[in-house]
């Protein structure tokens, strides 16, 4: 038992010292292999996941903006940056989309400038500012 435990010990060590020999440049450094980001492997059903709930958020916020504004508790100057936003938004979706694949990175940012986009609405729509 004792022989195995020290066999594997020591083929640990030596595995964990070979890359370190084996990288050395002859400088006496060691160089070290770059990060590099991973890559998303999709099926085709996932190529654009997410894509359906984001159009859905956009369409709900399209229709918060114009409810607001028919209200009146959003004026028309806001009405035009919001929308502009929610246009931004959409553009970027485009861009993201072009590929035919929509990584989690990107839902995970269109999901952010989203939240964002919420909060400006709900800002504008309770900020007293009121179109007569």
């Amino acid at each position: 038992m004792k022989k195995a435990i020290g066999t594997l010990l020591a083929a640990a060590a030596i595995a964990v010292t070979a890359p370190a020999t084996a990288n050395a440049n002859g400088y006496g450094y060691v160089t070290y292999p770059t990060f590099t980001y991973p890559t998303y492997v999709y099926s085709p059903h996932q190529a654009l996941a997410g894509l359906h709930e984001i159009n859905m958020r956009q369409a709900d916020q399209r229709a918060r903006i114009e409810r607001g504004f028919h209200r009146g508790s959003i004026t028309r100057h806001e009405f035009h940056n919001l929308m502009a936003e929610q246009n931004h938004i959409q553009a970027i979706e485009r861009s993201y989309v072009a590929d035919g694949f929509l990584s989690p990175p990107e839902r995970h940012d269109l999901n952010r400038r989203l939240d964002f986009a919420a909060r400006h609405i709900n800002w504008e729509a309770r900020d007293g500012q009121r179109r007569f």
